[in-house]
């Protein structure tokens, strides 16, 4: 049962959330700030603030208290992580990526972090991996996804991301390994298909490239991508067979 504090808190949380999305930003900061002078600089409040903020893109204020309410507790994994994601969203990567080391650490005697956690830590790297990406630097870009798959590997479209990468390092064994572990939890997974036949086809394994892009046709006969491949690769069978018959 929650302590009368708590519920008080569960409340405002709740009452925030539906400003937010009707967008009562002011309604919102009074009500938190109504709080506030009431209850003392309470964390939850102090991050409830930084979120409010953030979602107006007002970021300087945002991060000024998501660091008050970690100030407040150190523990306090949420603010970590929204700080964190502050950081990332001005593309201040480095610090972005202090934050969350320097709140993981307190956590590293933790049996168990709950799946929801881990998802948010995993989307940090993500969030990190794309801004990378965007910038042209690949190999930081795939560094950041190998750690957001380390935490929390159910996440096929960023192993999926990842896979595209490496195909175009030209890294085709490690592009296959990571479609091959989408394909093994989700075997009609048709992109990865497409993708591990171009991959395949790129190795040099025309027969299996063919056998990937023919499943993914089989599996939806709409499938343009597929349907091209099949096709490129019929003309090219069919001019080979030209040229031999010397024609």
């Amino acid at each position: 049962m929650l302590s009368p504090k708590r519920r008080h808190l569960a409340e405002i949380h709740d009452k925030v959330t539906i400003y937010l999305r009707l967008q009562r930003f002011q309604a919102a900061e009074e009500l938190v700030r109504s709080a506030l002078n009431e209850m003392g600089p309470y964390p939850n409040l102090l991050n409830l603030l930084g979120v409010i903020f953030h979602r107006q893109s007002l970021f300087s204020q945002a991060i000024e208290y998501f660091e008050q309410s970690i100030a407040s507790n150190p523990r306090f994994l949420e603010a970590a992580l929204n700080l964190s994601a502050t950081y990332a969203d001005l593309g201040f990567y480095d610090q972005a990526e202090k934050v969350y080391e320097d709140a993981i650490t307190l956590f590293q005697d933790d049996k168990v972090l709950p799946d929801l956690v881990l998802g948010r830590l995993a989307n940090l790297h993500n969030a990190t991996a794309i801004g990378y990406e965007q910038a042209g630097l690949l190999e930081e870009a795939t560094q950041e996804f190998q750690k957001a798959l380390s935490i929390y590997p159910r996440m096929p479209d960023v192993r999926l991301k990842l896979a595209k990468i490496y195909l175009h390092m030209e890294l085709y064994q490690s592009s296959k390994d990571q479609l091959l572990q989408i394909l093994g939890e989700n075997p009609s997974h048709v992109e990865s298909l497409n993708l591990i036949g171009s991959v395949c086809y790129r190795m040099g394994d025309a027969d299996e490239a063919s056998r990937y892009w023919q499943k993914s046709q089989n599996l939806n006969p709409h499938d343009k991508t597929s349907k091209t491949y099949i096709r490129s690769m019929a003309r090219q069978q069919t001019g080979r067979g030209l040229r031999d018959s010397g024609f």
